[in-house]
C-alpha cells in the first residue's frame, strides 16, 4: 500500500512500490492547471489521485499487462544468480549445485541484462551445451534457470509480474537406462560379504528403503523395537529429510537383530563413526558394496587379464575360468577379474522398492517409500521385468498346459449348415471331398458334384421376376 506524506518543508510526497518491486517516492507539485497555488486539501486530493494511478500501473506491470520500465530490467543475470542464492540457493542440501551453476551459466549469461535473457537465448545456450552435457544434465540446468525467474517473479522480486522466459524452452528427451537392483534372495548373500561395520547401514537400505543421509542421521531414540518402527525425520546433520516428511517406517524381521546390535554403538547416533561422531556427507559406499557383490558371485562378466610384464592384454568374457595361456604373449599369466553388477548404495532403496512392489503391490510400496505420488513409485522405483509380467499373467489367467489347443479338431465338431438347411456336413467331410477332388481329376469332381446335386437351389419369386425382366431387356436390345 502506498502513502501520502507531508514533509516539514511543506512539500507533499507520495510513496509506492513499482512493478519491479522497488519502493519509489514522488513530490506532488502544489499548483493548479493555471499555475496558481492549491490549498492544502486540494493538494492532498491531487496526491491521492496520483497515488491511485501509480499503484494501478504497478499492478498491471506485475500481472504482465504493461511492460516494465527499462531501468527496472538493467539488473544482470549474474546479479540475479547471486540474489537467488542468497534467498534460496543456500538452503539446498547439494554441495555441488553452486559450482555446477557457476561453471555453466556465469560466463555465458552472467553479464547480460535480464531484458536480453530471452527464451531463444536460453534455448541456444542449452543447444551449445548438448555436446558437453547429457540430456538429463541439460534439463537440470534448465530447471535452475527456471527457478531463478520463478522466485524472482514473486512480489518484491526483481522480475515481479513478468512471464518466466524458460516456460517456452523445450526439455530434452531423456532415454531411461535400466537401474541395476538386487533380488530378495540376493540380500543375505550380499550382507554376508559386507564388512562388519557396514552391515547395519546396508541392511537398513535393503530392508527399510532409507536413503543414505537418512540412515546415517538416525538416532537411537528413533528406533522403537517394541512398536517395530523407525521414525525417519533427519538426513545427515539436517533436521529434515529430502521431502521434509517425518514418518514411521516398519522394521522388517531380518533388520531387527542388526538394529539391536547397532544400539550398542557409542554416542546418540545409531550408525556413527568409531568415535561416536557422524559420518561425513561425502561418504561413498558404492565401491564397498560392489566389492561385496563380487565376493558373493553376483557378477555380470569377467575380465581375463594377462599379468605378464609389458603385455596387459585383456578380454571381456562370460566365463569365470580364464584360458591357460595368453592369446597375445602365450604365457600362463592370465587371471580373471569379476565385474560385479553395478548397484549403487542408493540402489538398495530401489531394490527394496522393487521387492515390495513384487510382493505386496504398488500401494504398499508407496507407503513404505513415503511417496506422495504413486507415479514416482511406479516409474522410478518399480523395476519390474518380463518375468514379473509373465507371473502376473499366470496369476490372472491361470497356468496352461504345454501343448497348444487343437483348433482344427474343435472346428470339426461344429456342424456346417448348407445354404438350404437340408443337410449337415462336418468340416472333415468338406476337407475329404476337396482332397479327393484334387487327386482324382474330373471324375472325382463329378462325384463331388453328384454329392451336392441333391441340394436344390433356393429361388424366390423376386429373383425370378428380376431374371425375367433382365431377359426382356436383352431381347429388346437385340431386336
Amino acid at each position: 500500500m502506498g502513502s501520502v506524506m507531508k514533509r516539514k518543508s511543506g512539500r507533499t510526497v507520495i510513496q509506492w512500490t513499482d512493478g519491479s518491486g522497488r519502493q519509489r517516492q514522488q513530490v506532488v507539485a502544489a499548483k493548479g492547471q493555471g499555475g496558481q497555488p492549491l490549498s492544502t486539501r486540494a493538494t492532498e486530493q491531487l496526491a491521492r489521485r496520483r497515488l491511485a494511478e501509480l499503484e494501478e500501473k504497478a499492478r498491471r506491470q506485475r500481472l504482465g499487462l504493461d511492460p516494465l520500465r527499462a531501468e527496472s530490467l538493467s539488473m544482470t543475470f549474474g546479479a540475479l544468480m547471486d540474489w537467488w542464492w542468497a534467498l534460496k540457493g543456500k538452503t539446498l542440501r547439494s554441495h555441488s549445485a553452486r559450482s555446477y551453476i557457476e561453471k555453466h551459466l556465469r560466463h555465458t549469461l552472467g553479464p547480460l541484462p535480464l531484458r536480453e535473457v530471452t527464451s531463444a537465448r536460453i534455448q541456444r545456450l542449452l543447444a551449445d551445451k548438448a555436446g558437453e552435457l547429457a540430456p538429463k544434465s541439460l534439463n537440470d540446468l534448465r530447471a535452475f534457470v527456471f527457478n531463478f525467474f520463478q522466485v524472482a517473479r514473486k512480489p518484491g522480486g526483481p522480475w515481479e509480474g513478468r512471464v518466466n522466459p524458460v516456460e517456452d524452452v523445450e526439455r530434452f528427451k531423456v532415454t531411461p537406462r535400466p537401474r541395476k537392483v538386487l533380488a530378495v534372495d540376493e540380500f543375505e548373500q550380499v550382507l554376508a560379504e559386507v564388512p562388519r561395520r557396514w552391515e547395519g547401514p546396508v541392511a537398513t537400505g535393503l530392508y527399510a528403503g532409507l536413503r543414505e543421509g537418512e540412515i546415517f542421521g538416525l538416532l537411537k531414540e528413533d528406533v522403537d523395537l517394541k512398536a517395530g518402527i523407525l521414525m525417519v525425520w533427519r538426513s545427515w546433520e539436517a533436521s529434515r529429510t529430502k521431502d521434509g516428511k517425518a514418518l514411521p517406517v516398519p522394521i522388517a524381521p531380518q533388520l531387527r537383530p542388526r538394529l539391536e546390535a547397532a544400539l550398542g554403538s557409542p554416542g546418540p547416533l545409531l550408525f556413527p563413526r568409531r568415535d561416536g561422531s557422524m559420518h561425513p556427507s561425502s561418504l561413498r559406499l558404492g565401491r564397498m558394496l560392489r566389492g561385496a557383490l563380487a565376493r558373493a558371485g553376483i557378477v555380470e562378466a569377467w575380465i581375463h587379464r594377462c599379468r605378464a610384464p609389458g603385455c596387459h592384454h585383456e578380454v571381456r568374457s562370460q566365463k569365470a575360468k580364464p584360458p591357460e595361456r595368453c592369446s597375445q604373449c602365450g604365457k600362463p599369466t592370465v587371471w580373471a577379474k569379476p565385474i560385479p553388477r553395478h548397484v549403487t548404495f542408493h540402489g538398495t532403496r530401489h531394490s527394496f522398492a522393487t521387492a515390495v512392489v513384487r510382493g505386496a503391490g504398488t500401494a504398499v510400496a508407496q507407503k513404505a517409500l513415503r511417496h506422495s505420488d504413486v507415479r514416482l513409485t511406479i516409474h522410478t522405483y518399480g523395476h519390474l521385468d518380463d518375468r514379473d509380467v509373465r507371473e502376473g499373467l499366470e496369476r490372472a489367467f491361470g497356468k496352461t498346459s504345454g501343448a497348444a489347443p487343437d483348433v482344427t479338431a474343435s472346428a470339426s465338431e461344429l456342424p456346417a449348415r448348407t445354404a438350404g438347411g437340408l443337410r449337415d456336413a462336418s468340416a472333415n467331410d468338406y476337407r475329404r471331398a476337396e482332397t479327393n477332388a484334387s487327386g482324382a481329376g474330373n471324375d472325382a469332381q463329378a462325384a463331388v458334384d453328384a454329392e451336392y446335386s441333391e441340394i436344390p437351389p433356393v429361388r424366390t419369386d423376386a429373383r425370378t421376376a428380376r431374371s425375367a425382366a433382365s431377359a426382356r431387356t436383352r431381347c429388346s436390345s437385340a431386336a
